[in-house]
């Protein structure tokens, strides 16, 4: 598998996941091959309750719905995810990696 082609780094955001679950994270976003959107979701220094909510979620067996500032901003076609993979550390922080579930996406990323 290739390696993403980043567009978006570390850009401070405020998200919402499954349409009640806001955070302000950190999000990378690329494109992965398949014409998916790949997406880096860092979520730093969480309560006890939001770490619990988002390990919940990232176990989730289907996807999960999403919106974000700059996903809205940059006009990506990027409504669902699915985690792939995701990270703990001690400070009670988490990373998703994540994939857009929907493969036309290609033609609304541009990169420069």
């Amino acid at each position: 598998m290739k390696e993403p082609v980043i567009v978006k780094t570390d850009i401070k955001d405020k998200i919402q996941l499954e349409e009640k679950y806001d955070f302000i994270v950190k999000l990378t976003i690329g494109l992965a091959e398949g014409s998916d959107f790949y997406l880096i979701i860092d979520f730093p220094h969480l309560k006890r309750e939001d770490f619990e909510i988002l390990a919940r979620l990232s176990k989730l067996p289907r996807r999960i719905s999403i919106k974000s500032e700059l996903i809205d901003k940059e006009q990506y076609n990027i409504t669902h995810i699915v985690v792939t993979k995701f990270t703990v550390n001690n400070n009670f922080g988490m990373i998703w990696e994540c994939l857009s579930d929907d493969p036309s996406l290609y033609s609304d990323l541009t990169i420069e």
